[in-house]
């Protein structure tokens, strides 16, 4: 090891001992006026010569220096914390900066710390994690914060607790002061500690640019070199946002990462022409049609107004799917249809002898807001069901495909009874499986919320007797079927009971 080495490695390590030498942190030759209070109760303070220059509970040393005064750093070191926002003239107990005022905090990285008060708003010139040099200029004093009158009040802590930098009687006996001037109210020296920076061959690494690196060597001299150039950096810096033009309206941004990447641009996003309100058609059915004219995501497009429900039984579209009232929806719309029924109750035998006729009933709640006029209402054999009902007309029926006609008015809220007549073949192919539906000569086909009766009818062999009458199967035979209520028998006195009631509930309730 050289000599400057060696020396270098001694004066690196006093530190350790004694922590960093300081100079006097400003230029002119201003001494204490109050310093730090060693008795540490509210009964008096006791300053590092075990006088009274100080002031109860004072954990620095203040300097009474006029505003605008320079402030010097008073040791190397990286400053970790400033503050400016405060006032240059606060009051005792002003609480800004914490009560520091503006303030610079320098860790002289041997375990000491720096602390300037009460500086001059807009005054300091450095930053945090800027390195600073023995005597560097930090900004200027005033009165900001918890002050009285303009002075710098200088903080020092050793291991995280504040110690007062003069040596005497009553406080430690090392000074940190490269000289600390004569008692009561010394002067401390303005001249830096000659120290190394460095050990030779060191090397000191911090970042630069957008997420590079720099780096630089100690020399045999103890003193740092240059910088290196600026490596690894990213193409672009934190938080920096670049915006771009997408589609024909809209527009989508980026923001550069943590890690100076630019991340997958945004989603693609603009402002409605004319402010949406440009009427236009969608192309899709029902009330889907209406649109405006909207950005939408990043394009020009007709977006319709309504989105598509659940169907109501209302003569509204309301799923969009071209056809109103599809598959029979239950939930009655506010006002209902002019012509809607649900089916209230069935009769309808489970089985016919063949070559036989038999009857059956159905009974159906007018839940429009229209009267059914007599012969204005019929139960019609859909197309889709023709081909296995045909077999089975009787002579009763008003058409081929129409076995029954309303014969009375029905007014909203009371029910209709529709009473009507198969015809069992003689050589069936199979049973009848059929659907009636409600049919209007205004509305046409009822679609909800019930307006139709499926069953079906089984055939059994004709056994006849000698001599016996054709016999005739009806909905009182013992093989009947009822809307809701499963296969039970039912008499021919019971079903025209029913039909009364029925007729009679609707007379009653007509207005």
């Amino acid at each position: 090891m050289t000599r400057l080495a060696f020396l270098c490695a001694l004066l690196l390590a006093a530190p350790a001992a004694h922590g960093a030498r300081l100079r006097r942190p400003f230029s002119q030759s201003i001494g204490v006026n109050y310093g730090f209070d060693h008795n540490g109760s509210a009964s008096g303070c006791v300053d590092y010569g075990c006088g009274g220059v100080c002031y109860n509970t004072h954990t620095g040393t203040d300097f009474p220096l006029p505003l605008g005064t320079n402030i010097l750093a008073t040791a190397a070191g990286r400053v970790t914390a400033t503050y400016n926002g405060c006032a240059n003239y606060g009051a005792y107990g002003n609480t800004c900066g914490g009560g520091c005022g503006n303030y610079v905090r320098v860790d002289h990285l041997d375990g000491t710390i720096s602390l300037f008060c009460h500086m001059q708003l807009d005054s300091i010139v450095v930053s945090v994690n800027q390195n600073v040099s023995c005597g560097q200029y930090l900004g200027n004093s005033a009165s900001s914060g918890s002050s009285t009158g303009p002075h710098l009040h200088l903080g020092f802590r050793v291991n995280g607790t504040n110690i007062d930098p003069f040596a005497g009687s009553c406080s430690q006996s090392t000074s940190y002061w490269v000289s600390q001037g004569s008692y009561p109210r010394p002067i401390p020296s303005a001249e830096c500690e000659t120290t190394c920076e460095c050990n030779p061959g060191q090397v000191e690494t911090q970042g630069c640019g957008n997420c590079g690196t720099r780096s630089r060597t100690c020399g045999s001299n103890c003193h740092w070199g240059g910088w290196s150039g600026c490596g690894g950096e990213g193409p672009c810096a934190p938080g920096q946002t670049e915006t771009r033009g997408c589609c024909d309206c809209g527009t989508q941004s980026r923001t550069c990462s943590g890690s100076c990447q630019w991340p997958d641009w945004g989603g693609c996003q603009g402002p409605d022409p004319d402010g949406g309100q440009t009427a236009c058609d969608t192309g899709e059915p029902g009330p889907c049609a209406e649109g405006r004219r909207r950005c939408h995501n990043g394009c020009l497009a007709c977006v319709r107004l309504y989105e598509p429900q659940p169907e109501r039984c209302d003569l509204i579209d309301d799923d969009c799917s071209g056809v109103a009232d599809d598959g029979y929806p239950q939930e009655m719309g506010d006002p209902p249809p002019p012509f809607s029924a649900r089916l209230f109750d069935l009769g309808v035998p489970q089985a016919a002898f063949a070559g036989e006729t038999f009857s059956g009933w159905a009974a159906f709640e007018n839940t429009g807001t229209r009267t059914w006029t007599a012969g204005g209402l019929w139960l019609e054999i859909p197309r889709d069901h023709l081909e296995g009902s045909l077999d089975w007309q009787d002579p009763t029926w008003r058409a081929f495909n129409v076995p029954v006609v309303l014969l009375e008015d029905v007014p909203p809220g009371s029910r209709g009874l529709f009473e009507f007549h198969f015809r069992a073949p003689e050589d069936p192919e199979g049973p009848l499986i059929t659907r009636l539906q409600l049919v209007s000569d205004e509305a046409g086909w009822l679609r909800c919320p019930s307006p139709h009766v499926d069953f079906t009818v089984q055939v059994l062999p004709a056994t006849r007797l000698p001599a016996e009458e054709p016999r005739t199967t009806d909905a009182g035979d013992g093989c009947s079927c009822r809307a809701g209520g499963g296969a039970r028998p039912l008499t021919w006195p019971i079903a025209l009971l029913a039909a009364a009631w029925v007729l009679v509930g609707r007379r009653r309730r007509r207005p």
